[in-house]
């Protein structure tokens, strides 16, 4: 169930969350990196799971593109034909 959010603990959390979460998949050659759970990032921001959990999906629908969502098939068609690691 969605939970109410302020707008002022969205703004204030809003890229802190992005930055920890899983949803913002990248690849550096050589660099590991593993996103964090809803659960991880609620314990290291001081926030409940819910809230931390509904900060990132608003963070998720603010952060992407329309192009992204209306052309989701044809982006990962073209990943796919990319050798790994170029853009």
């Amino acid at each position: 169930m969605p939970r109410f959010v302020s707008m002022n603990l969205y703004e204030r959390y809003r890229d802190a969350v992005w930055d920890l979460t899983n949803v913002r998949q990248r690849y550096e050659p050589g660099k590991k990196h593993r996103g964090l759970t809803d659960e991880e990032i609620a314990l290291k921001l001081g926030l409940t799971v819910e809230d931390a959990a509904e900060i990132r999906c608003i963070a998720e629908i603010e952060k992407t593109s329309l192009e992204v969502y209306l052309d989701a098939e044809g982006i990962k068609e073209e990943r796919f034909k990319r050798p790994p690691g170029k853009k």
